[in-house]
């Protein structure tokens, strides 16, 4: 079984989608989720902050690279990676920088607080062999964001 929970600009997309899962012999309801981070419809903060953390920590990774590489700034105990070429130091640089930065920007997205849901929201539980009916269905009302999560496994 599946949980499909859908975010709608407006209430009236929302009542229309129920209406037609009703039809489709489903039983949906708005849900009331107290914790956004069990929301399947939520996006997590730290993604971004993986994100731009790892983006940003890889310009500087090679950055720091290939400065040190063209003796603009030195580090005594990193100066044997030097000898490696160009191409080594930038991926060496951005790989590292990618590691540190999108641990440092989960970290920074992980403080942060989820945001509130905007809009209304309709909540379905499906079997698996429905879930792409359901999902259209609610795309076909104007659905702003539609995802699922699985609930639990076995037959049905």
């Amino acid at each position: 079984m599946r949980r499909v929970v859908a975010r709608f600009e407006n209430g009236e997309d929302a009542s229309d989608a129920e209406d037609d899962l009703r039809e489709a012999d489903f039983e949906p309801e708005r849900p009331d989720i107290e914790n956004p981070f069990f929301d399947p419809s939520a996006r997590p903060p730290e993604a971004r902050g993986l994100l731009w953390g790892g983006l940003i920590g890889g310009i500087v990774g090679v950055a720091v690279l290939l400065a040190m590489a063209m003796d603009m700034i030195w580090f005594p105990r990193l100066s044997p990676f030097l000898t490696a070429g160009r191409l080594t130091l930038v991926t060496f640089g951005f790989s590292i920088g990618v590691a540190v930065g999108g641990f440092v920007g989960g970290v920074w997205g992980m403080l942060r607080g989820v945001p509130d849901p905007e809009g209304p929201r309709v909540e379905v539980m499906v079997p698996d062999a429905r879930v792409e009916d359901v999902r259209n269905r609610l795309r076909d009302h104007d659905a702003t964001r539609v995802d699922d999560a699985v609930t639990h496994h076995g037959s049905g």
